[in-house]
C-alpha cells in the first residue's frame, strides 16, 4: 500500500511493504520487500520491530544494514516492553547502529511526534557514516575480492550495492541467477565460485548458515550491550494464562466452536434488530414513489428493480458490518493465530499447515483476500490447495441469503442454522484438501514454526478501520455490480412487454426472458426442489452472491423485509424448510463470484485448476444440496 502525508511543509510518500522477518526471499512477501528495497532504493526505511521480541526482530535489521539502506529503527509496543521488565538503552543502541532509534507505542500514538521530527531531520541530513557487520577476516577478504570484480562492471554496481551483492552471491541466494544468464559476467561468477570453494573448505559448513550465525552473533552483542531484563517480577503473564485455557487439548475445540457459534448468533440476532432502521427507510422511500409517481416503466424500474434489488441487499448491511467487526477483533486480539494453532493437527492430517486455516478463516470475510492470504505459505502446492478450497468458506456476500431464508423458515434458530452452513463449508474444504493432497499434490509440505503473538486488547480505532475498509467494499458493490445486476434482472423480467397490472405480475414474469431462462434450466435442479425463480437466482449469483437476494426479491415481487408475504409466496411456489436449507447449501458450495474465480486463476496461474474449481464446486454443491434436501426433515425441528 502507498499513501501521502504532509509534515512541517514537507510532503512524504509512504510505501508499506509486507510484514517480514528477513530478506531471504523464501516467501513471496520477502521477495517483494527485498526487490523493492534493492531495486527502488527508497530514500529511507522505517524499520518497525517488536520490542518484546527484539532478538528475533533485529535479524531483518541486520540484513538491511548489509543492503546499505538508510534507516530509522522504530521499537514498537514499548509499554509491553516495560511491563515485561525489559529495559532498552535506546541511546546506546543508536550510537552502536549509527542510525536513529525511536521507541513508540503505536496503538496509543505515543512517540509518533518524535518519529516525525527524526524523519524530517533525516530527509535534510545525508549521513554517510554507515555500520558494517564484520563477518570475520576470511569472509571479509572474500567479500572484498568479489567487490573488486563487481567494480569492473559499473552497470551492476550502479544497480546494486556492491557489498550486499557480494554477500548474496556467497550466500548462494537466488540473486545469482541475475548473473548466470549473462556471458559478460563470467569473471564475477568465477571469482564467486573460487571464494565459495575456499570458504567451504575453511568452515566445512553451508555458507548461508555461516552468515546467519554471524548476524545472530552481531544481534546477541547488541542485546548484551543495550538490553537488560529485571528478574523476579510477580506480574502474571496474561498471554500464558489465557493460552493455558484456549489452547488446552480438551477445551480448545469447544471454545473455538462456541466463539464461531456466538459470532453468527450475534450477527443474526443483533444485526436483525439494527436492520429494522434500514428497512423503515427503504419502506418510506418505496411508499413515497408509490404515492408520487404515476404508473410507468420508470416507476416499475425504481420499485421492482432498484429498490427491490439494491434495497434487498442493503438491508443486511448491519449484519455484515457486525461480522467484519468480530473478525477484526479476533485478528487484532491475537486469537486468530491461536485458531491456526488449534487447527494445525487437522491441517497436518490433510498435508497442510495451520497457517492455511488463517487463509480459510479470512475467506469468511471475503474469498478474494482469503485466497491472496495463501501467499504466506512457502510451498507452491500448499498455496494452490489453499486457494482451491477457500471458495467453500462462506463469505459475507452469502450471508444476506442465509439471513433472508432463515428469517423466513427458521426464525427461532437462525443463528444455529447459519452456524451449521458455515461448518459444512469448513468440512467440505477439509475433505477437498485431503482429496487434492492425496491424488494431485503429493509433495511433502515444508515445516514451519507457528507464531503466537501476545494477546492485546484491540483499540476501537483499529477494529473500526478494519471493519470500515471491508464494509466500504460492500457498499461500493451496492452502487456498482449489484445495482447493474438488479437493473438487468428487472429488464429481463419486464420484457417482452405485456399487461403490467399487479394481478398479472406473476404471469408476466413467467413469460419474460428471465422466466424462459429459468424454465429452460429448471429440470436440472428439480431433484433439489428448486423452481425456476431459484434457478435464475443461482445463475445471476455468479456475478456476485448478493445478487441472489436481489433476484429473489424482484422475481417474487415482494419486499425483502416483509418476511411473511415472501414466505407465503415462496410456499405457494412449493418451497419448504428442507428446500430452503438445500438452497443455502448449494449457494455455499457452487461456483464462486467472478472476482473469486479471477483470484483463483491469478494465484494458481492455471486455467486447468481454475476450471477444476468451477466444475468441482458445482458437482459438490449438487450432491450436498440433494443430501440436505432429503434429510432436511430431520432438521425441521430446529425451525
Amino acid at each position: 500500500k502507498e499513501g501521502f502525508f504532509e509534515y512541517e511543509g514537507v510532503l512524504f510518500e509512504v510505501i508499506d511493504l509486507p510484514g517480514i522477518y528477513g530478506l531471504s526471499a523464501s516467501t513471496i512477501e520477502e521477495k517483494i520487500a527485498r526487490n523493492y528495497i534493492i531495486e527502488e532504493k527508497p530514500d529511507l526505511i522505517i524499520n518497525i520491530v517488536d520490542g518484546t521480541t527484539l532478538e528475533r526482530s533485529l535479524y531483518l535489521t541486520s540484513q538491511l544494514i548489509d543492503s546499505h539502506s538508510r534507516m530509522i529503527l522504530v521499537i514498537n509496543m514499548y509499554d509491553e516492553v516495560k511491563d515485561k521488565g525489559i529495559s532498552i538503552d535506546t541511546q546506546k543502541l543508536e550510537k552502536l547502529l549509527k542510525f536513529p532509534v525511536v521507541p513508540i507505542i503505536a496503538k496509543r500514538e505515543k512517540g509518533i511526534d518524535d518519529l516525525l521530527k527524526i524523519l524530517l531531520n533525516s530527509t535534510n541530513q545525508r549521513r554517510e557514516e554507515r555500520i558494517h557487520i564484520n563477518y570475520g577476516e576470511d569472509i571479509e577478504n572474500s567479500i572484498s575480492a568479489i567487490e573488486c570484480k563487481l567494480n569492473c562492471h559499473p552497470e551492476i554496481t550502479g544497480e546494486y550495492f556492491g557489498r550486499w551483492l557480494a554477500i548474496e552471491l556467497l550466500s548462494e541466494s537466488d540473486i545469482k541467477k541475475i548473473l548466470e544468464n549473462k556471458k559478460d559476467y563470467c569473471d564475477i561468477l568465477e571469482e564467486v565460485n573460487k571464494q565459495t570453494k575456499m570458504l567451504k573448505e575453511i568452515y566445512q559448513e553451508d555458507l548461508k548458515e555461516i552468515f546467519n550465525d554471524m548476524r545472530l552473533g552481531f544481534i546477541n552483542g547488541l542485546i548484551k550491550e543495550c538490553v537488560s531484563v529485571q528478574t523476579g517480577l510477580s506480574k502474571i503473564d496474561i498471554t500464558d494464562f489465557i493460552d493455558r485455557i484456549v489452547l488446552n487439548k480438551y477445551l480448545s475445540f469447544p471454545i473455538f466452536g462456541i466463539i464461531l457459534w456466538l459470532t453468527f448468533q450475534i450477527t443474526f440476532d443483533l444485526g436483525g434488530i439494527l436492520s429494522g432502521f434500514i428497512e423503515k427507510m427503504i419502506n418510506l422511500l418505496s411508499d413515497f414513489i408509490v404515492l408520487r409517481m404515476s404508473e410507468s416503466m420508470l416507476k416499475d424500474l425504481l420499485l421492482q428493480g432498484v429498490i427491490a434489488g439494491v434495497g434487498g441487499v442493503l438491508v443486511f448491511l448491519p449484519q455484515i458490518m457486525l461480522l467484519f467487526l468480530i473478525i477484526a477483533f479476533l485478528e487484532d486480539s491475537g486469537y486468530m493465530a491461536r485458531i491456526a494453532f488449534i487447527m494445525d493437527k487437522i491441517m497436518h492430517f490433510l498435508g497442510l499447515h495451520g497457517k492455511s486455516f488463517i487463509s480459510m478463516f479470512m475467506g469468511i470475510g471475503c474469498n478474494v483476500p482469503g485466497i491472496m492470504a495463501a501467499r504466506v505459505l512457502e510451498s507452491e502446492d500448499d498455496r494452490k490447495i489453499t486457494a482451491l478450497i477457500n471458495p467453500f468458506m462462506s463469505c459475507s456476500a452469502r450471508l444476506p441469503i442465509y439471513i433472508l431464508l432463515c428469517g423466513i423458515f427458521f426464525p427461532e434458530n437462525g443463528g444455529t442454522i447459519i452456524f451449521l452452513v458455515y461448518i459444512t463449508g469448513i468440512l467440505v474444504s477439509i475433505i477437498t484438501a485431503k482429496f487434492l493432497k492425496t491424488f494431485f499434490f503429493k509433495k511433502e509440505s515444508l515445516p514451519f514454526v507457528m507464531e503466537l503473538p501476545p494477546y492485546r486488547l484491540p483499540t476501537l480505532k483499529s477494529i473500526g478501520i478494519h471493519m470500515w475498509e471491508r464494509a466500504s467494499q460492500f457498499l461500493k458493490k451496492m452502487g456498482g455490480v449489484i445495482l447493474f445486476g438488479s437493473i438487468i434482472i428487472w429488464a429481463l423480467g419486464y420484457y417482452p412487454l405485456s399487461s403490467h397490472k399487479e394481478s398479472d405480475r406473476t404471469k408476466q414474469l413467467e413469460n419474460s426472458y428471465i422466466g424462459k431462462l429459468g424454465k429452460l434450466s429448471e429440470p436440472i435442479f428439480r431433484p433439489l426442489g428448486f423452481k425456476w425463480k431459484e434457478t435464475v437466482a443461482l445463475i445471476t449469483g455468479v456475478v456476485g452472491k448478493e445478487i441472489v437476494v436481489s433476484t429473489l426479491s424482484v422475481l417474487y415481487n415482494a419486499k425483502e423485509d416483509d418476511n411473511e408475504t415472501l414466505k407465503i409466496k415462496m410456499k405457494e411456489a412449493g418451497i419448504d424448510k428442507s428446500i430452503a436449507l438445500a438452497f443455502m447449501i448449494f449457494v455455499l458450495l457452487y461456483v464462486p463470484c467472478i472476482a473469486t474465480i479471477a483470484a483463483i486463476f491469478k494465484e494458481t496461474n492455471s486455467v486447468k485448476w481454475t476450471l477444476f474449481s468451477l466444475f468441482y464446486g458445482i458437482f459438490v454443491a449438487y450432491i450436498f444440496a440433494f443430501l440436505f434436501k432429503n434429510i432436511g426433515f430431520w432438521l425441521i425441528k430446529l425451525g
